[in-house]
């Protein structure tokens, strides 16, 4: 058996105080963490005797401090904080969820579908390139914004002119503005996506159908990209704008294509094909009333 050692005991004591010391002279230097601390009104005791809890605290208050991003953390648990309280005579400690990750709670709360990257939300209309051929689009955007305008938006341009990155931002500021969800939609996945699921789940495809009609802001992404045929034309697209036309529900489109070339792509069948084209055609000329192309001026304008 090992004998009883008191020097060692008493060592090991002194080693300890040192360790707490140090993690005290720690905490004391970290302002911002010491001044949280403080408010508890702890005394020098209670402080030492909790400094493992006031470690960990201070731990993850600085790793929330200099946070790498939501989709970054690395916690144990990630997006959860840690608060330390004092309940009577005991110090406990609390979790809850992050400030960002509650923010990015309540900003997607704004979509009812947001096909963009994360990055787009924070985009402001403040944060855009005011060059010549954004001008006008963005000035009617700013009208229907302020209520003097329910005019939609199609917008067209070539590739990597920034089509959707502007609209996005319109969504953003329509919806952090407080006049409702809205929905952006990537015309090239989403459609399929809803005619696959008209042959799985009708319920459900009825009521996505509904949901978009009714939003009250849906913005089209890629129009004219997506597969066409009767059915996505008849029972998805047609609808759609049909019933947000007649609840004059805002709706824009970023599109590679004009509204001419798209009536030409859905006049498809051998009877009424040319017609529900020039339907589909009527109902966006009509509620947009012209054309903005991001690599020129206004192209079409409502005789």
């Amino acid at each position: 058996m090992k004998e009883f050692n008191a020097k060692e005991i008493v060592n090991q004591e002194v080693d300890m105080r040192a360790y707490i010391n140090k993690l005290l002279d720690d905490i004391r230097a970290d302002i911002e963490v010491y001044e949280q601390i403080k408010k508890l009104n702890l005394t020098i005791g209670e402080v030492r005797e909790n400094i493992a809890k006031l470690t960990d605290f201070k731990d993850d208050y600085n790793y929330c401090k200099n946070c790498p991003g939501v989709d970054a953390c690395d916690k144990k648990t990630p997006h959860i904080a840690m608060k330390v309280l004092k309940d009577g005579n005991f110090i406990t400690t609390q979790y809850e969820p992050c400030a960002k990750i509650m923010e990015q709670i309540r900003l997607d709360s704004r979509y009812l579908v947001r096909d963009f990257p994360s990055e787009w939300k924070s985009s402001t209309i403040k944060t855009l390139d005011y060059s010549n051929n954004r001008r006008p689009v963005i000035k009617e955007f700013n009208k229907i914004l302020s209520g003097d305008s329910e005019r939609w938006l199609y917008v067209t341009g070539n590739h990597k002119v920034g089509k959707s990155f502007l609209l996005v931002t319109f969504a953003n500021e329509f919806a952090a503005t407080g006049l409702g969800q809205v929905a952006v939609i990537n015309c090239l996945d989403r459609i399929k996506k809803l005619s696959d699921l008209s042959y799985e789940d009708k319920e459900e495809f009825t009521r996505q159908i509904v949901a978009l009609s009714k939003v009250p802001l849906l913005v089209l992404d890629g129009f004219g990209e997506e597969y066409k045929n009767e059915y996505i034309r008849d029972q998805i697209i047609i609808p759609i704008l049909s019933e947000r036309e007649h609840s004059s529900r805002l709706t824009f489109f970023t599109s590679d294509f004009t509204i001419k070339e798209i009536q030409q792509m859905y006049s498809l069948g051998k009877s009424s094909g040319e017609i529900r084209g020039k339907q589909l055609a009527k109902i966006i000329t009509e509620m947009c009333e012209k054309e903005f192309d991001l690599t020129g001026a206004a192209i079409y304008k409502k005789k």
